[in-house]
């Protein structure tokens, strides 16, 4: 289970990372929608943990 310190340090760090073991070689699924949240399944390759990266919309822009 992750903490709440690596799930703070995974944010900051830009999901860049795996949360557990901190390899870079993470793989992201199809994101799905749900009203204004979305999530993502995210994989680390060399330690196998899964995970879901949750989404919430904060921003609309217009597009001409």
């Amino acid at each position: 289970m992750l903490t709440k310190e690596q799930k703070e340090e995974y944010i900051k760090s830009g999901y860049a990372k795996c949360p557990f073991c901190k390899s870079d070689q993470i793989e992201g699924g199809a994101i799905d929608v749900d009203g204004p949240e979305a999530w993502q399944k995210v994989t680390c390759i060399d330690c196998e943990k899964v995970w879901n990266d949750v989404y919430k919309l904060v921003d609309v822009e217009e597009i001409d």
